[in-house]
């Protein structure tokens, strides 16, 4: 696990690794300082032994005994920090140095108790040495080099909590990337079951009101209304394998043209139900994303298919805006309108499909709606493209609208 923090950051095994420049640097000084010391004192030579006993006590230490490591190197400091007024050299002011060095660039010690120990140690160091005799000058020299070496390690101390907060910020962005890419998986996998579950519901529904009208009139012995059934069921059939393709193809952003989808859409319309519609199509023609099509596709099957129930024989306008601005007010009534008229505004696709609302309108029980594919599963359909919907009589209830807008 890595730490980002400087009082608890740092695995032990990467400090090890990360750290090299220092051990060499280091081993290199207290080898060097040790075979070139002018020291004939044995009791010097046994601080010298069990300061580097301690030292490299520490590196087998800090992988499973951080804390233990941690004791060792401020003995490995602070034992030649107090003999240093003995000493015939600076060996141990450089042992001193090259600890604190090592010290301070441990990212695993909180920065108060690093602090604690570097402070110590140094006024350790030049507290003996001024006991022992050392001039000024010695004690400058003595403190310059010591803080040199504690600033280097300071240096890499820094540089590795930045490392490790870089690799943490890495790892999180990896994580947050992967649970974006999950929630795009499951959005797509909703997207392709709501498509499936209107598809086959809006279908099979419809088509299984059919199959048993047609059994009940086989049994009262109507056989051109069992015909009739069976060539709805027919239509049925087509129209839901037209509606599998289309949502297979808007699944792979294949769809057709809005424009020639609708223009399809009407031919047969008028050829099943010998009804006039008429197309406009107004606006600079634009290519829409797969979704929004396949929205406004259905909105105006549903739409069609409705002025049949209720209004069979009477004209149908299917107007398609690709420039729509502006206030208009269509007049609707209906309670479950999802906006005001004033929240109207440009940049939209607008289609309308207007029909003549007959005095006494023929009507048709084709069974109970099919939950979700009626207005309700249309709103909830195009609010996932971000556009709206209204269906009413207009103001002048002599026409029943559906208004459908998108972003555009």
């Amino acid at each position: 696990m890595v730490h980002a923090t400087g009082g608890q950051g740092g695995a032990p095994a990467s400090f090890m690794s990360g750290n090299l420049v220092m051990q060499i640097v280091g081993f290199g000084l207290l080898i060097g300082t040790l075979a070139t010391a002018r020291e004939s004192s044995p009791v010097m030579w046994v601080v010298y032994g069990v300061s580097s006993l301690c030292w490299f006590a520490s590196h087998f230490l800090i992988d499973r005994r951080p804390l233990w490591a941690g004791f060792a190197l401020v003995s490995s400091a602070a034992i030649p920090a107090a003999a240093a007024g003995w000493a015939h050299d600076s060996t141990a002011v450089i042992m001193v140095g090259v600890v604190l060095g090592w010290f301070a660039a441990w990212s695993r010690p909180r920065a108060a108790a690093l602090w604690l120990v570097l402070s110590s140690c140094l006024a350790l160091t030049l507290t003996s040495s001024a006991t022992g005799g050392a001039g000024l000058g010695d004690l400058v020299g003595y403190a310059l080099v010591m803080l040199l070496l504690t600033l280097l390690g300071l240096n890499q101390r820094q540089y590795r909590l930045r490392a490790d907060q870089a690799e943490q910020l890495l790892r999180q962005t990896t994580l947050m990337q992967q649970e974006q890419a999950q929630v795009a998986v499951l959005e797509e996998r909703a997207r392709i079951a709501r498509e499936i579950h209107d598809v086959l519901a809006h279908s099979l529904g419809a088509l299984t009101v059919q199959l048993k009208a047609a059994d009940a009139l086989l049994d009262g012995g109507d056989v051109e209304g069992v015909r009739a059934r069976i060539r709805r069921s027919n239509r049925l059939t087509d129209e839901g394998l037209a509606e599998a393709a289309a949502a297979v193809a808007a699944l792979r952003d294949e769809v057709l043209p809005l424009p020639d989808m609708l223009a399809e859409l009407i031919g047969n319309f008028r050829r099943d139900h010998r009804a006039e519609v008429r197309l406009t199509t107004t606006g600079t023609t634009r290519p829409l994303p797969s979704g929004p099509v396949v929205a406004l596709v259905r909105a105006t099957r549903e739409a069609l298919t409705n002025a049949a129930r209720h209004a069979p024989g009477g004209t149908v306008d299917v107007v398609l805006d690709y420039d729509y601005s502006g206030f208009d007010d269509p007049g609707s009534d209906d309670p479950d309108s999802d906006r005001s008229n004033s929240d109207y505004s440009s940049g939209k696709v607008r289609l309308e499909v207007r029909n003549d609302i007959p005095r006494a309108a023929a009507f048709v029980d084709d069974g109970p709606p099919v939950s979700g594919y009626g207005l309700t599963g249309m709103r909830e359909r195009l609010a996932l493209a971000g556009g709206t919907l209204q269906a009413g009589p207009d103001a002048a209830h002599r026409s029943w609208r559906l208004v459908v807008e998108l972003p555009g």
